[in-house]
């Protein structure tokens, strides 16, 4: 069979002006699956009256690194038609996967090598590499080891053997390996007379060609056959198709391509597609299919009629809600079989099934009709179980585990009242395994105890039992009463205060805490006396740590069980009078050759600073004469004069530089 090949290979170009400078590094070589190809120019060199100076090229070759440059040929061109034809026809004999002769347009190639001795100007004529080889622009050298790197020194020379221009080309390494796309299987067609095969891969790294190899019934091996065969590509991806027409009816076949690139290196085969030489069209699909109820095994029965079992392996089932997508596989049977029992269907769920026909080689591409059936169950489904609360500030959660997979709905009840009897709140649907519900209802208080439990309902509509039943405390904010008439004394410089006792209309009130500031002070914040909570029943307290002196306000906050607390009551206002500074007592005094000595008795008072000593003669007024600290209880006074009558009195002077009256009066003449 003749073989169709499309190449879709990008010409390699090099233009003679790289000529201009010796020794220039070009990339011209290449390594192949049997040697290494090396590209001379572009110019073909024909022998010519338009030649100025005929050439040819010479072609020497080193190992990179040892610059030791071996002449391995001189390329001469073929002179007539017949000769071209002659090297085409041996090169094809030699090449791993050359395009046979019979497949080119030989004199049209060479019509255009002769008018225009150049490769760019005959186009894609010049695109097969067999063409290259035959014209004497390429050349493969097959004398090269493995594991080696080698570069080519290509030379343009005249009849003398002398260089006109030489240019060195790229390293290559030798042998090289072609990574292709992975060819995947992507579709088939088969029937009595022939079978078509597309294998698809990524556009990166796509094959210049592919052969084809073909196992028959499973027996000896695979051989390279020639089908018609087409190359598609795209831009993201290519098609490799084949279509072979040599097959027997009812005979199996085993494919696979290899691919190549344009050096004839080989790539990573494809995958192997096993088919028969069968048509389909004898094959019906199935027919009369029911589907019925069984509750006794919990699910729905899908039975059909089918005919030619004899040619067919399995039937697949595929099930979806939708009537027009989302099919999916539920299950499989043997080709005889003709019940399927669907134990996954849900109660109170419409399904729509068809059945997929499959023989030993995969997929029929028949399918059946479609058809749909409801199951409804009366089982009874299992309450909801780990039934657990949780508080927050607006309302109660509460959290459950989904005891049954048709359960879709729940029923959740709270006592109403202040009794514990339960009544239905709320019904929400829900398919999570971890169902949760939280309850803000305005008629939650933060000041009871609330009883919960939730009932599942399944796909049928049938109802569990109670689930346990639990009790939570909203953690929802309460307004507590301020305390009320809160009134108070001074007495001795204590602060007696009391007021209204919320418990008696509130048995949640845990205890108060009173609060005070000194007004005046730069804070003018109320702070707490204290830090734990007076008792519920205690409505009045005594505080004994006020200050001589100053003017307080006092407030009093209701704390409840929950962790709420009140405003603050309205205040009250009371001042602690200071106590009048007492003058020392017990004055003395004598006459000494020094001067005058005073003596006294200290108060009993703690904040006094000191005394201060005054004395003053008949028609004068009293001066301040010394003064001495808290703890000294006499004075000389020095600076009397002898004859003379004086009269001393001594006041006390206390913390805050505030002084007594005056203690009693003495007089003594020095």
């Amino acid at each position: 069979m003749k073989t169709k090949t499309f190449l879709f290979v990008t010409m390699i170009l090099f233009s003679s002006v790289l000529f201009y400078a010796q020794e220039k590094s070009l990339k011209v070589a290449f390594s192949g699956a049997n040697g290494i190809f090396v590209y001379t120019g572009l110019e073909i060199p024909f022998v010519s009256a338009a030649k100025t100076i005929p050439f040819k090229y010479k072609i020497e070759r080193s190992e990179v690194g040892r610059n030791q440059w071996t002449e391995i040929t001189q390329i001469s061109v073929p002179d007539n038609f017949e000769e071209f034809t002659q090297n085409i026809y041996k090169l094809n004999r030699q090449l791993k996967d050359s395009i046979p002769s019979k497949e080119l347009p030989l004199e049209l190639i060479w019509q255009r090598a002769k008018q225009f001795e150049r490769l760019d100007s005959m186009k894609f004529l010049a695109n097969p590499l067999v063409v290259r080889l035959a014209l004497g622009v390429c050349f493969l050298d097959k004398q090269v080891e493995k594991n080696k790197n080698y570069h080519y020194r290509i030379s343009k020379i005249d009849t003398k053997g002398n260089v006109l221009e030489s240019f060195i080309s790229n390293e290559v390494y030798y042998p090289s390996k072609y990574v292709n796309s992975p060819l995947t299987f992507s579709s088939k067609r088969t029937s009595d007379d022939f079978i078509q095969i597309i294998w698809k891969a990524n556009a990166d790294f796509k094959p210049s060609s592919f052969k084809v190899f073909r196992r028959e019934n499973f027996k000896g091996d695979f051989i390279p056959i020639n089908p018609l065969k087409s190359y598609n590509s795209g831009q993201n991806q290519i098609a490799l198709s084949i279509v072979d027409s040599t097959v027997k009816a009812n005979n199996t076949y085993e494919y696979f391509i290899l691919p190549f690139d344009y050096y004839e290196n080989e790539g990573i085969p494809s995958d192997t597609v096993t088919l028969p030489a069968f048509s389909f069209n004898k094959i019906f699909p199935p027919y009369e299919i029911k589907v019925t109820e069984i509750d006794s095994l919990g699910g729905l029965k899908i039975s059909w009629k089918l005919d030619n079992k004899d040619k067919i392996i399995s039937v697949k089932i595929f099930r979806s809600i939708y009537s027009d997508k989302d099919f999916t596989q539920i299950g499989e049977v043997k080709g005889l079989d003709s019940v399927y029992i669907d134990r996954t269907a849900e109660p109170m769920v419409k399904y729509f099934y068809y059945l997929q026909l499959n023989d030993q080689f995969g997929e029929v591409p028949l399918q059946s009709a479609k058809v749909f059936g409801l199951y409804k169950s009366n089982a009874i489904p299992p309450p909801p179980y780990y039934l657990r609360p949780d508080t927050t500030s607006f309302g109660v959660k509460l959290v459950w585990n989904k005891p049954d997979e048709y359960v879709n709905k729940y029923h959740i009840y709270r006592n109403i009242g202040d009794d514990e009897n339960l009544s239905e709140l709320k019904v929400i649907q829900s398919t999570d395994s971890v169902v949760q519900f939280l309850d803000t209802s305005s008629s939650l208080k933060g000041k009871r105890v609330y009883y919960y439990s939730v009932r599942a309902e399944n796909t049928s509509g049938n109802l569990s039992r109670f689930s346990d039943t639990v009790q939570v405390h909203p953690k929802i904010k309460t307004v507590i009463n301020s305390p009320k008439q809160l009134n108070g004394y001074e007495l001795d410089g204590k602060v007696f205060l009391y007021w209204e006792n919320l418990f008696e209309k509130d048995e949640t009130i845990e205890g108060y805490k009173v609060y005070r500031k000194k007004l005046g002070d730069v804070r003018n914040e109320f702070i707490a006396l204290f830090d734990t909570l007076l008792p519920p029943k205690r409505n009045n307290f005594v505080d004994i740590t006020p200050t001589e002196g100053n003017d307080y306000e006092y407030s009093v906050k209701a704390f409840d069980m929950f962790g709420n607390e009140s405003n603050f009551s309205s205040s009250i206002k009371i001042s602690i009078p200071e106590a009048p500074i007492l003058p020392p007592a017990g004055l003395t005094a004598i006459s000494i050759d020094e001067g005058i000595k005073i003596s006294w008795q200290p108060t009993s008072q703690q904040n006094n600073k000191g005394y201060k000593i005054y004395r003053y003669e008949r028609g004068q007024e009293p001066k301040e004469i010394g003064s001495v600290n808290a703890e000294t209880y006499e004075y000389l006074d020095k600076s009397c004069t002898n004859g003379n009558l004086y009269f001393y009195f001594v006041k006390t002077v206390n913390n805050k530089g505030k002084e007594s009256v005056p203690s009693e009066e003495l007089g003594i003449r020095k």
